[in-house]
């Protein structure tokens, strides 16, 4: 399924999964857990352009502009330390 094809909502949540299969891995020196570090990062990195593709932020808006469920895409667009994905 292409990014074109998939909600932000279902996006996110691939994600989500991807990080907390990670967080759950205890050897991170292995080639598959840095392919699926890699997949995790880029799912994330989709989220984002989708986000910023179908514009649903604006720069004109504020914090009590958004709704409680668009705080999952506002996360994707926060940066976090490396070791949190």
């Amino acid at each position: 399924m292409t990014m074109a094809e998939q909600s932000i909502k279902s996006l996110f949540s691939s994600a989500e999964s991807q990080r907390k299969d990670i967080e759950a891995s205890w050897d991170n020196n292995t080639a598959t857990y840095q392919q699926n570090l890699a997949a995790a990062i880029a799912t994330y990195d989709d989220c984002l352009k989708l986000a910023d593709r179908l514009s649903l932020f604006s720069p004109n808006e504020t914090l009590e502009d958004l709704t409680s469920g668009d705080l999952q895409c506002v996360s994707t667009a926060v940066p976090t330390h490396p070791a949190n994905v």
